[in-house]
């Protein structure tokens, strides 16, 4: 019955606030060859549209899985029952999750189809770029409770990927275009703490806005 619910949850979450930042990825997808050009690329020249462009995807699908908690009325009767909130949250998350593996996915073989030299390989590696930009959106959006701060700490980290290789170390985004694939396990690992604190640090935050004791204050 729970599943049902949250099914039923996922599919109002798409139509009216998931799909149009979906489109929005799809843009960057179809800009992508356009902007790079992608036949017969080698193994380091085709990760630059996975990386350098493509990875611009995982910041737009999953910032705004907060997003309608922005309304404060929406926010405040959602929260009241917090559990089935961050529920709902990760409901978002993992559609948002899929889609852009989806994209990925489809990308990748659309460039193997035009003689690029990509491999599996090449799709991780893409792929914990954009999840580690949306990572880091995700985790401002929650934690600031600021769709707009996760756009702009990403956007900010992702420019900052273009001159502070050495500096960034094993979270540079591009490495795969200097032919290393090692910081990609680092990516990987860090989006998935980022992912983990969030939802911890928001439970911990509803369960003392919604305890007895912080009623009781507010009455008083």
């Amino acid at each position: 019955m729970k599943l049902n619910c949250l099914l039923a949850v996922a599919g109002i979450n798409i139509r009216h606030h998931f799909k149009s930042h979906f489109l929005l990825a799809l843009i960057i997808a179809f800009l992508t060859p356009v902007i790079f050009g992608i036949s017969s690329l080698n193994a380091e020249g085709s990760a630059q549209p996975l990386e350098m462009f493509l990875s611009l995807t995982g910041l737009i699908l999953l910032t705004p899985v907060f997003y309608p908690e922005q309304d404060e009325n929406i926010r405040d009767l959602i929260r009241s029952k917090r559990t089935e909130h961050l529920e709902v949250c990760f409901v978002r998350l993992l559609y948002s999750l899929l889609a852009l593996a989806a994209i990925y996915g489809i990308f990748t073989i659309f460039m193997y189809c035009s003689e690029d030299k990509v491999t599996f390989r090449h799709f991780i590696g893409g792929y914990s770029s954009a999840l580690f930009l949306g990572a880091l959106g995700f985790f401002f959006a929650g934690v600031c409770e600021n769709t707009a701060a996760g756009y702009m700490v990403g956007m900010i980290f992702y420019i900052s990927n273009f001159a502070l290789k050495k500096e960034l170390k094993n979270l540079y985004l591009f490495s795969m275009s200097s032919g290393s694939f090692h910081e990609k396990y680092s990516l990987m690992s860090v989006s998935v703490i980022l992912i983990f604190f969030t939802f911890l640090l928001l439970n911990f935050r509803y369960s003392s806005a919604f305890s007895p004791a912080h009623r009781n204050k507010n009455i008083k």
